[in-house]
C-alpha cells in the first residue's frame, strides 16, 4: 500500500514539474528581435510583474478589464 501511494504522489507530482520546466525553458531561450538577445533579466522581471502585478497590464489589454463572460459573450 505505501509503495502504491508513492507512485501515485509521483505522478501527481509530474505535471507541475514539466510546467515549472517549461516557465524556466521559456524564461531562459533566446530573445527575437526586436528584443536584446542577451537581456533576459528584463524578461524574468516582465514575468514576475504578470504574476504579481496584473492590474499594470490593464491598460495594455482591454479583456482583463471585462469579466470572462463578456469576453465571450462579445466574440459570437
Amino acid at each position: 500500500m505505501l509503495i502504491l501511494t508513492i507512485i501515485i504522489f509521483c505522478l501527481a507530482g509530474i505535471i507541475p514539474c514539466l510546467f515549472g520546466a517549461w516557465v524556466l525553458f521559456q524564461l531562459a531561450r533566446p530573445l527575437k528581435s526586436p528584443a536584446d538577445k542577451s537581456n533576459r533579466i528584463n524578461r524574468i522581471r516582465l514575468f514576475w510583474f504578470a504574476l504579481t502585478r496584473p492590474e499594470l497590464f490593464a491598460d495594455q489589454f482591454p479583456w482583463m478589464t471585462r469579466d470572462e463572460y463578456d469576453n465571450i459573450k462579445g466574440q459570437q
